[in-house]
């Protein structure tokens, strides 16, 4: 059961990314939602299941998206990674740390893809122009990621779902 709360809010930051709305606002402001959803996997769940949902995460962005394939599912995996053993010995019920660990996500995240683009020689995007991406994204994710990580949680007791950590 829990995995299809993970799945449905997987879906449903992906459709919300990729709403034809956001893009009526302008392309200011943009956070990364499927990265936020996958920080909650990493605080809450077991290593083995925060590994796969980061994959599949990945994977599935890859899937809609233009970029190389398979480069949002490593960067995903990696952070997932990150997150969980970072967290093991944390109080991930506090505000305050699902807020770092999703700018940690973020940053992890970036640096992951960049050194992947340049491994693979691949076009990288100017200095100043990531720099203003990841300080947006990182704000933006520490604003949302306790909202979301509140929300999932609600959703996995409605559904009498266990998020055992391990």
């Amino acid at each position: 059961m829990a995995s299809l709360v993970y799945l449905a809010a997987v879906v449903l930051a992906l459709l919300i990314q990729s709403s034809p709305l956001l893009f009526a606002v302008g392309p200011g402001l943009r956070v990364d939602l499927t990265l936020v959803v996958m920080v909650y996997v990493s605080l809450f769940w077991q290593a083995e299941r925060a590994l796969v949902a980061g994959f599949v995460t990945g994977l599935c962005q890859d899937a809609l998206s233009s970029d190389v394939l398979g480069l949002n599912a490593f960067s995903k995996s990696l952070t997932a990674f990150a997150v969980h053993a970072l967290s093991r010995h944390v109080e991930v019920q506090s505000l305050l740390a699902q807020a770092l660990f999703a700018s940690l996500a973020v940053a992890v995240d970036m640096v992951t893809r960049l050194v992947l683009l340049g491994v693979f020689q691949l076009p990288m995007l100017a200095f100043p122009l990531v720099m203003s991406t990841f300080v947006q994204q990182t704000v933006l994710s520490m604003l949302i990621a306790p909202c979301v990580c509140y929300g999932l949680q609600r959703a996995m007791r409605v559904c009498h779902a266990r998020q055992d950590k391990g």
